[in-house]
C-alpha cells in the first residue's frame, strides 16, 4: 500500500535529536494545529532540506503521513533565520516565543491562531527590527488573550471608576484597580503609570496585525515587560526557565 502524502505549511518551533542522525521537528501548521514529523537521515545531510527544516523557518514541507509524520521534502516559505540569528538578543526572545507557542497550540483552532501570531512577531523582529521588550510584552498579553485571559483595562474592576492618577493591574485576574479599591481589593499588584496603561490598552484592543506597531521608552518597555511576563505566566502555570532565563540574561527586567 502506498504512503499517503500531505502538503502543509508550517513553522519549525522545536528540535529534537533522535539516535544517531533522525532529529524530530515540532510544526506549527494553519491546517493540522501543531504536529510532530520525524526527518530520517536529516542530520548527515546538507542543503535546503536542512536548512528548510531548521528553527525558526516557515517552510513548506510534504510529509508522509501514517503511525506518524515522516519528512518527504522541504521548501522554504519565509525565511526568519539571517536577521534573527544575527543578533542574540533576538535570537533569545525567539527561542522564548516558539517555547510559549509549543506549550500553548493545544487545540487546533488556538494553533492556528497562535501561529499568525508567532509569524507576526517574528517578522516584526526580523524584517521591522521592533523594540525587543516591546515585542515580547505584546506577544505575552496577545497571546494570554487568545488563551481566554483578555485583561479589562477601561475603569477599575471593582468599582468601576475610569478616572484615576494611580492605577494598579491585578495579576490574579487582569483588572485595572484605582487607589480608593487597592485598600480593600487583596491580590498581587503591579503600579502602572499612564504610558504603561497606553500601551497595554493598545496591545489588547488593537486590530490583528497591529500588535507589534508601537514604540516606548525603555522604562516603560521594562514595566510593560515585567507585567505582561508576569500575568501570562500565571495564567499558562508554566515556567520556560531554560529559555527564559537565557532572554533574562541578556535583558535586565528588574
Amino acid at each position: 500500500m502506498a504512503q499517503q502524502h500531505v502538503a502543509v505549511k508550517g513553522l519549525v518551533i522545536r528540535q529534537t535529536d533522535f539516535g544517531d542522525h533522525d532529529r524530530y521537528i515540532t510544526l506549527l501548521t494553519e491546517e493540522l494545529g501543531k504536529i510532530e514529523v520525524l526527518c530520517r537521515g536529516i542530520r548527515r545531510k546538507r542543503g535546503r532540506l536542512v536548512t528548510a527544516t531548521s528553527l525558526f523557518q516557515y517552510s513548506e514541507f510534504t510529509l508522509f503521513a501514517g503511525r506518524q509524520y515522516q519528512l518527504n521534502d522541504a521548501v522554504i516559505d519565509t525565511a526568519f533565520w539571517s536577521g534573527i540569528t544575527g543578533n542574540i538578543e533576538y535570537y533569545a526572545l525567539c527561542c522564548y516565543i516558539v517555547d510559549l507557542a509549543n506549550i500553548a497550540a493545544v487545540e487546533e483552532q488556538t494553533a492556528k491562531q497562535i501561529l499568525r501570531l508567532v509569524l507576526r512577531a517574528l517578522y516584526a523582529l526580523d524584517r521591522q527590527h521592533r523594540q525587543p521588550q516591546a515585542v515580547k510584552a505584546a506577544f505575552e498579553l496577545r497571546l494570554a488573550c487568545l488563551l481566554g485571559f483578555q485583561p479589562e483595562l477601561n475603569g477599575c474592576g471593582a468599582c468601576g471608576e475610569t478616572e484615576c492618577e494611580n492605577w494598579s493591574f491585578l495579576l490574579e485576574n487582569g483588572a485595572l484597580i484605582c487607589d480608593s479599591c487597592r485598600k480593600r481589593v487583596g491580590g498581587t499588584y503591579f503600579s502602572v503609570s499612564q504610558s504603561v496603561l497606553h500601551a497595554l490598552r493598545y496591545i489588547a484592543y488593537c486590530p490583528d496585525k497591529k500588535e507589534f506597531s508601537f514604540a516606548v521608552s525603555e522604562q516603560t518597555a521594562k514595566q510593560l515587560g515585567k507585567i505582561c511576563e508576569k500575568y501570562l505566566l500565571y495564567h499558562m502555570d508554566v515556567q520556560c526557565q531554560e529559555t527564559l532565563g537565557f532572554y533574562h540574561s541578556l535583558f535586565d527586567m528588574t
